[in-house]
């Protein structure tokens, strides 16, 4: 009896393992396009600019003022522990506060303070400018399609939670400290 006889249902078999194309496999392919786009992402922001995943999580409570933390998980696509540090490290910096939601005392709302906007505007500028580089990477014909396909690779069939009806306006955000 071979090796190949007693493997259990499903286990690849030897030659198998000769022919799989590495090369072409998607989720090297996808890890390589992230590692390519976040050293852009360095390169155009510098060493005091926020990196994607703190930029996209502080704009992202920017836009929602009064977000809840686990509707900014569903919102940014990041995972609960990774929000919960970034949460944690933009408190300690100044850049957001929290405010008990005055339907739910279990539940804090999140608001950029004024340090946190001028992250943001310190950051911008460079993220877009990689944004318009990693976008010219693919040619224009093609970005609808490309875009469409990481939506759909993403799996995000949730649309964007809205604000609560009560929180305030971004206007009114600045001066929470």
């Amino acid at each position: 009896m071979t090796v190949e006889e007693t493997a259990p249902a499903g286990v690849a078999e030897a030659g198998e393992l000769d022919t799989y194309d590495l090369n072409n496999a998607s989720c090297r392919l996808l890890k390589r396009a992230l590692k390519r786009a976040g050293e852009i992402v360095a390169e155009e922001i510098g060493e005091a600019g926020l990196r994607p995943r703190p930029f996209m999580t502080l704009i992202a409570i920017y836009q929602n003022p009064g977000i809840t933390q686990n509707d900014l998980v569903k919102l940014t696509g990041s995972d609960r522990s990774t929000v919960g540090e970034l949460i944690g490290r933009f408190e300690a910096r100044g850049d957001i506060a929290r405010k008990r939601d005055r339907k739910d005392q279990r539940v804090n709302l999140l608001y950029v303070t004024a340090a946190g906007t001028r992250a943001l505007r310190h950051s911008l500028r460079g993220t877009v400018r990689a944004e318009e580089r990693i976008r010219a990477l693919i040619a224009p014909a093609m970005r609808g399609q490309f875009f469409d396909l990481l939506e759909r690779l993403g799996g995000d069939d949730d649309p964007a939670p809205r604000r609560p009806a009560d929180a305030p306006d971004r206007a009114s955000t600045a001066s929470i400290a």
